[in-house]
């Protein structure tokens, strides 16, 4: 501090006279926890870290992060993820979860040669096997095929209510022809002779002509293969070398430790068969097939893929920032910050999901290189040459970084809206993953690192010449990328591919199984499934009834080839009777009669008495009256019937025909249950899919261009921030092209997330073009490595995900790894000849009429960040000081050399100096460094702004002539206004000027504004002190100077203008 006696008895020598800041102050701060021994002159280092709250930080990441894990369950259920909102894809999900194939298990047994009886033995082993394993609820077919017999018989009690008009004409009335009744008793007789006939003299009798076996032939569709046949028990396939068991696991198929159990299971009954028939040169291999195969395959390979990406990427980041730093162990705390984000955000979203899927912890490796850049940068500004401070390297980092953390957040969190749940998760995990890692750089970093002394040992560093190096490319570099983006555009574009099995893998073992189980008994996806639900059983034959009035009608339309339908056997109540009406009129008394003849004959013939028929000619009868037809209970599974949560849920199997059309058939049969129809569902899902995310990407687009033109308040530079993106998204896609990749559903969901990832590269050098100016400028060079170091640690996460084993994370990593890559590219190859190009034009400034003044001091804004630029556009709009400033200098205008601007703020009223005064230049002095910066820039060559704060001053080069006070003095008490004054009186020239502006409290009851002010000044943690303006007219007496003007500002009476002169 200077004040008029020290000044004047020691006159500082002329080459003490610089414009460089000198401060003699005391330096205490609280929060380092520094202590400073100075025995003389030598000066005791101390450590580099606040060990306390270190050791504190690292035991809570740990405790969340265990915390997080035990309160999550781990999902591995790949059709979870599908969106749920369309109706295609919802019919498809329950049908997918209620279906009874869904959990089921199948088991080829295979035989080396034509031999049914050993096969038998192996299916009888089999099934013994897992029936005593108690794993399965059920085993084998027997319960269903048991029921066939019974079935018949019913079929053969109801044959009146089972016809339709025109069933009778297609499947009854050649079976009246006279050759048709000759050839089938002469195959009675046959069977009668032989052991096929055993057991079959109850259905010759109550059905000689075979009335049920059309209907029951309707029963094909419920096989679960065609063309396939039954021996003892057992369901063969064509060749006589495969038969088919099945069981159904007591636990979901997606139950990984149940899959486990019936793996060993099985592994066991197969060693078992190998050891018995191997002896006797027979081979039997048992081929299972189900979802626990998949599931049990997609945790194996995602565990060992989560492990491999956690280990691998945190080592290949630890490697990269242990050569990047000058302390090169410092580096390592670079991902801190990354775990602990990491870490908070497993354990939030514990708090609001019950399960997390394991999709998203293998995304876990990449979250820890996309949350460590803001740790990077942190660190580099703080391990310098020079002693440095925590707070001030987060205020640097906060102010490039800030936007790219919106812009990040928001585009994960835009896939809340994807309706895929795992992308969902991913979002939401990865989100808060960075949200909280910022967090951690900018409230917790300080405080493990308050400060840090300059490194003791000087270390080269190689890779910061490198990323200089690419930086300054130039015109070639932006020439050779916007080249190559040009070849890439016209390269061609990748295959849009949807397929559910690109979000699902599985060993070589488990795809080799389902190859050869639809080899030998067919592809089951060629069916389209119709499931109905209903509360009871009269509701659900209603239901059957409508259903298969319309397949009767589609079927003659060639729009079906076949389907069942239960009401084929168990019609309900109107189509019984309807069927009983077209049976009656189709038996009139002239084919009863020649039925009852011919079957007479045959009876004589074929040594039948007289009466075996009887039973069958009552169904001809007037006196006959049908039976009920509702389905037995006992029926119901054979049928396609299970009971889940109280309703009877039912599966019809439909074979399209020719003229079959998927959209047709969902809006036809849509009202009467839910669909699934493979290859429409997967179109539609492609569909669904595209225009679901382009739309996304499109929003996310922009809301990201509207938030930088908002940050910005400059559509070049919005533009300029947009562009590496736009290379990326080229380059990529051209790039997947060319290696053969496809855009499927991962690649697709992570457009948006390369959106929000990479452009935060762009927002970093033009934040730091615009604060910097200067690419040589030693905190640009430091932002230019933060960001080399976050897109490689990136590039190093997601490059690991390349190797994967499981398909979706692959994808995630090819994908990601070029959008990233190709983002990092462009930032550094595009944006610097064009922010160079940018930054480096000069605004045309003229000195001219006072009305032109406004405009040329916004001129001098029109390159700083947007909030300043729009401070000073608004402060020489709304402010009347500038009309009061002309009016009051004007008779000194051509006098005043040099301008002395105390609390300077941005510098709009030392700008309008520099422009009214011609051939003058300021010195401000403001305590904020943000402001002195903002102002520096603004001044440009005719000014220089100082940190300091009042009542302090800097030493001066020249006597001010004009010394400005304005709408600070408020902030001062008496004894630091008295000394400001009087330091600026010995420092003035004679005749200069003192001109003062302070605000008075009004008389009246305070206004909203006044309540902000005070609340403000409070919250800041400091104090208003209001005066009267004879109170202020006497403190700048006494300080010497000739009080020439006190007045209240035409324009706001709480303003008051004080103008004071020096003279000697």
């Amino acid at each position: 501090m200077f004040n008029g006696k020290s000044l004047a008895a020691h006159p500082p020598a002329p080459f003490l006279f610089s414009l460089k800041y000198v401060r003699l102050c005391r330096i205490t701060d609280k929060d380092t926890h520094l202590s400073t021994h100075l025995p003389g002159n030598g000066i005791q280092q101390v450590n580099l870290f606040n060990y306390r709250v270190l050791i504190t930080v690292t035991i809570l990441i740990i405790a969340t992060a265990v915390t997080g894990i035990l309160r999550l369950n781990i999902d591995t259920d790949i059709v979870r993820s599908l969106p749920s909102g369309e109706t295609v894809i919802s019919d498809a999900l329950e049908i997918f979860s209620n279906h009874p194939i869904h959990d089921q298990i199948a088991v080829d047994i295979t035989l080396d040669k034509d031999d049914p009886d050993i096969l038998v033995e192996c299916g009888t082993i089999v099934k013994k096997r897992l029936c005593a394993s108690n794993l399965f609820s059920e085993v084998g077919t027997d319960k269903i095929s048991s029921l066939i017999p019974d079935l018949a018989l019913f079929v053969t009690a109801n044959l009146p209510v089972l016809f339709s008009a025109q069933e009778l004409e297609q499947d009854i009335a050649p079976r009246l022809e006279e050759s048709f009744i000759n050839q089938r008793f002469e195959n009675i007789i046959r069977n009668l002779s032989s052991l096929e006939g055993i057991g079959q003299s109850k259905f010759i009798t109550s059905d000689p002509l075979g009335f049920m076996e059309p209907v029951m032939a309707r029963m094909a569709m419920l096989a679960p293969v065609a063309g396939t046949g039954m021996y003892k028990g057992f369901i063969f396939s064509a060749d006589n070398r495969h038969i088919l068991v099945t069981a159904r696991p007591n636990n979901a198929g997606t139950n990984t430790a149940s899959a486990k159990q019936i793996t060993a299971l099985l592994n066991s009954v197969s060693e078992e068969l190998t050891s018995l028939y191997h002896p006797d040169g027979i081979s039997v291999t048992l081929t299972p097939v189900g979802a626990y195969r998949a599931a049990l395959d997609n945790e194996s390979i995602i565990r060992h893929d989560v492990n491999m990406a956690l280990l691998l990427s945190t080592i290949g980041i630890g490697l990269l920032l242990f050569f990047a730093f000058p302390r090169p162990l410092l580096g390592l705390f670079a991902l801190l910050p990354a775990l602990a984000g990491s870490a908070v955000s497993l354990f939030l979203f514990s708090l609001f999901h019950s399960s997390i899927s394991i999709m998203v912890l293998g995304f876990g490796g990449a979250i820890i290189s996309i949350t460590v850049d803001h740790g990077i940068a942190y660190l580099l500004f703080l391990d310098r040459p020079q002693k440095t401070r925590g707070k001030d390297a987060s205020r640097e980092i906060r102010a490039i970084g800030i936007l790219a953390v919106l812009t990040t957040c928001g585009a994960f969190l835009t896939l809340s809206f994807s309706g895929f749940p795992i992308f969902v998760q991913l979002g939401q995990f990865a989100a808060m993953g960075v949200f909280f890692s910022f967090l951690f750089v900018h409230f917790i970093f300080p405080r493990i690192t308050p400060s840090m002394e300059p490194s003791l040992k000087k270390r080269k560093l190689p890779l910061q010449g490198m990323v200089d190096k690419l930086y300054n490319t130039g015109k070639i570099g932006g020439i050779t990328a916007a080249l190559f983006a040009c070849i890439m555009l016209f390269s061609g574009q990748p295959d849009f591919h949807v397929d559910l099995e690109s979000m699902n893998s599985v060993s070589k073992e488990t795809l080799a199984a389902d190859t050869l189980f639809t080899k030998v008994w067919g592809n089951i996806s060629n069916k389209t499934v119709l499931m109905i639900s209903e509360d009871s059983t009269d509701a659900l034959q209603q239901k059957n009834d409508q259903v298969l009035k319309k397949i009767e009608a589609d079927t003659a339309s060639k729009i079906i080839e076949s389907a069942f339908v239960p009401s084929m056997i168990f019609p309900g109540r109107k189509l019984a009777a309807k069927n009983f009406m077209d049976w009656k009129e189709f038996w009139d008394s002239k084919r009863v009669a020649q039925l009852s003849d011919q079957l007479g004959k045959k009876s004589i013939e074929l040594g039948f008495t007289a009466e075996s028929f009887d039973q069958f000619l009552e169904l001809f009868t007037s006196s006959y009256t049908p039976q009920d037809t509702n389905l037995p209970a006992k029926f119901q599974k054979l049928m396609g019937i299970s009971e889940k949560d109280g309703k009877l849920i039912q599966f019809i199997n439909i074979r399209p025909g020719e003229n079959y059309d998927s959209q047709s058939f969902y809006d036809h049969y849509g009202t009467d249950g839910k669909i699934f129809d493979s290859p429409y569902f997967s179109s539609q899902l492609a569909d669904i899919l595209f225009n679901s995310f382009a739309t996304m990407l499109a929003i996310i687009a922009v809301s990201i261009a509207l938030l930088l033109l908002l940050f910005f308040a400059s559509w070049q530079l919005t533009l300029i921030t947009l562009l590496p993106p736009l290379f990326s998204y080229i380059c990529t896609l051209g790039t997947m092209k060319l290696i053969g990749h496809p855009l499927d559903i991962p690649g697709l969901m992570l457009s948006i997330v390369i959106l929000g990832m990479g452009i935060d590269y762009s927002i970093f050098f033009v934040r730091a073009h615009q604060r910097y100016r200067d690419p040589a400028h030693p905190s640009f060079t430091l932002v230019r490595m933060a960001v080399f170091m976050a897109g490689a640690s990136t590039i190093i996460g997601f490059g690991i995900l390349c190797l994967a084993d499981h398909s979706l994370l692959r994808s995630i990593g090819i994908t990601s790894l070029l959008g990233i890559g190709y983002s990092l590219l462009g930032a550094f190859l595009l944006l610097p000849p064009l922010l160079n190009f940018y930054f480096t034009r000069k605004p045309s400034r003229k000195n001219g009429t006072d009305p032109a003044i406004a405009a040329r001091v916004r001129d001098r804004y029109q390159l700083i960040e947007a909030y300043p630029r729009m401070f000073a556009r608004f402060k020489l709009q709304t402010d009347p000081m500038f009309t009061d400033l002309s009016t009051l200098l004007k008779q000194d205008r051509e006098r005043i050399k040099t301008v002395l601007d105390i609390g300077c703020g941005y510098g709009v009223p030392g700008c309008w100096c520099l422009e009214y005064l011609p051939n003058s230049t300021v010195l401000g002095v403001d305590p904020n460094p943000e402001r002195v910066r903002v102002a520096t820039l603004a001044m440009e060559k005719r000014g220089e702004i100082l940190k300091d704060a009042a009542p302090d001053l800097p030493i001066l080069p020249n006597p001010p002539d004009l010394v400005l006070l304005l709408d600070m003095l408020h902030y001062l008490d008496n004894n630091s206004v008295r000394s400001l004054f009087a330091n600026c009186f010995q420092v003035m020239n004679n005749n200069g000027l003192l001109l003062a502006r302070f605000v008075i409290r009004p008389d009246t009851a305070p206004s909203w504004s006044w309540k902000l002010e005070d609340f403000r000044t409070q919250h800041a943690g400091s104090q208003a002190y209001y005066r009267t303006i004879d109170a202020m007219g006497d403190l700048m007496a006494k300080a010497g100077f000739h009080v020439e003007l006190k007045k209240i500002s035409d324009t706001n009476k709480e303003l008051v203008w004080l103008l004071g002169r020096v003279k000697r």
